[in-house]
């Protein structure tokens, strides 16, 4: 039998998790927590949500700048501006945009850590967001950037305490217990990952990020049947997904039960046929059904 380890993760796709988790775009894009009670900036940032969402990343850019024109203070449409334009190729670009603002803003908790999201230096980065820090010490998507910017180094110690300061002002910060949870998991810490991504379920069932490390985490702790239950639970969230079939046949293998395991493991082929572990995950599936008679 084979556990479920944090490698079997295409390294594209745990990286990009590891961008998305750290600069706050799960809970942006869920829409919670605004900062703005701004009516008709909400519906244009909704507006530029569902364009980005179908890959129509200038005419979100026009939305996500009418929102932040109608509310310069919404926190959320900053981010989801930069993110379109980054979609677009223009990263250089919302860099000197930001670093712009920030100068026109010194004192501005806000601006300091938007700045410090676009930098691409890391150490630019956190100094960025310990000054947000120093301007407000509650801003905690500060804190969490802290946190993500040592993960992203390999500094897994000191994202762990960062994490955890950024806890402390926000304990339900869904974000920071899922990167807390995807490092304990990276140190082959089952145990801690499992209470950190437990916790962030029960703030956010339908966190399917979440979900795919906690079936993973159950999967290492030879809880089979839970690991089983959590990757179904994210692929009826997420039926477009191929990954979580693939888990769903590993679980179903580690279990007993070969015949179901090559059916999901094909599920997964017939989907992404041109994946990258297309070929031995094809090997895989012959091989159980050889078993499965």
């Amino acid at each position: 039998m084979r556990r479920i380890e944090i490698n079997s993760l295409p390294r594209a796709f745990f990286f990009a998790l590891i961008i998305s988790v750290w600069t706050g775009l799960n809970a942006v894009a869920a829409g919670k927590e605004l900062h703005s009670t701004n009516r008709r900036a909400i519906g244009l940032y909704e507006e530029g949500l569902e364009l980005a969402e179908r890959e129509q990343f200038d005419r979100a850019l026009d939305k996500l700048k009418a929102a932040i024109d109608t509310d310069p203070r919404f926190l959320e449409a900053h981010l989801r501006y930069m993110d379109a334009f980054r979609s677009v190729g223009r990263g250089e670009e919302v860099v000197e945009m930001y670093s712009t603002m920030r100068d026109k803003n010194p004192d501005s908790p806000m601006f300091n850590f938007l700045y410090g999201r676009t930098a691409n230096d890391l150490n630019e980065k956190r100094a960025a967001f310990r000054k947000t820090l120093s301007l407000d010490p509650q801003f905690y998507y500060a804190q969490f950037g802290i946190g993500g910017s040592y993960m992203l180094e390999g500094r897994l110690n000191e994202a762990i305490m960062a994490l955890n300061k950024a806890l402390e002002i926000k304990p339900g910060m869904t974000d920071a217990l899922r990167l807390l949870g995807s490092i304990y998991m990276d140190k082959g810490m089952p145990l801690q990952a499992r209470t950190a991504l437990e916790r962030a379920i029960t703030v956010d069932s339908n966190d399917v990020q979440v979900l795919l490390r906690l079936g993973q985490t159950y999967s290492q702790l030879e809880r089979y049947e839970s690991a089983e239950k959590t990757f179904r639970r994210a692929a009826a969230l997420e039926p477009e997904e191929p990954l979580f079939f693939y888990y769903i046949g590993l679980v179903c293998e580690m279990n007993g039960r070969p015949a179901e395991a090559a059916e999901n493991l094909e599920r997964f082929l017939r989907m992404a046929p041109d994946h990258e572990m297309a070929p031995s995950v094809r090997k895989m599936a012959e091989k159980l059904k050889k078993e499965a008679g």
